[in-house]
């Protein structure tokens, strides 16, 4: 890995705003280093955890290094309703990867009102900007919420029946722009 995380990455498709299914206005907006608090109290009250595929770690200390790995090395994105991250997902976009893998998580009370589904939309505009190829990403086979939302966006399987399963996202490089790298 590169350690670029954020830096100096910007993509057209970011910020956004959504209306979820009971009308709160949610905002997308790329990860700055102070969230980090916000986003490490997310992960802290999140449920259930390590059920998908391990993730998010149920030990603290484990959770926190995995945490500070995912800000500084991975490319991430935000969910915030009035100032609370209820949504987090990353793109690991470190070294020019033209198939990065994905991660998405949403805090109870905010599930299945359509947030996932933005997120992911604009994870698959911030691939196409950096001129990835696909995505891909592991799910627990009996996730079938998650499943929904990936498929909805274009996500297949393309891996055997097993406890968790791999998914891709065929994307079109380019077709949104190009993110754009700025000063380190």
């Amino acid at each position: 890995m590169s350690g670029t995380g954020q830096k100096g990455l910007a993509f057209k498709c970011l910020p956004v705003q959504i209306e979820d299914k009971r009308r709160r206005r949610i905002e997308i907006r790329a990860y700055e280093a102070a969230d980090f608090e916000a986003l490490q109290a997310m992960y802290d009250t999140f449920e259930p955890k390590g059920l998908e595929c391990g993730l998010p770690p149920p030990n603290d200390q484990v959770r926190l290094r995995w945490l500070h790995y995912v800000v500084s090395e991975l490319f991430n994105v935000l969910a915030l309703h009035k100032g609370l991250v209820i949504g987090h997902c990353a793109l690991d976009l470190a070294g020019g990867s033209f198939c990065p893998e994905y991660l998405i998580f949403i805090r109870k009370g905010f599930r299945n009102v359509g947030i996932g589904t933005a997120l992911s939309a604009v994870v698959k505009r911030v691939a196409e900007e950096a001129g990835c190829e696909k995505i891909v990403l592991t799910v627990r086979t009996a996730n079938r919420r998650a499943i929904n939302v990936f498929e909805k966006v274009g996500f297949a399987f393309c891996s055997g029946i097993e406890p968790c399963r791999d998914m891709e996202l065929e994307v079109k490089p380019g077709k949104a722009g190009r993110g754009k790298r700025g000063r380190k």
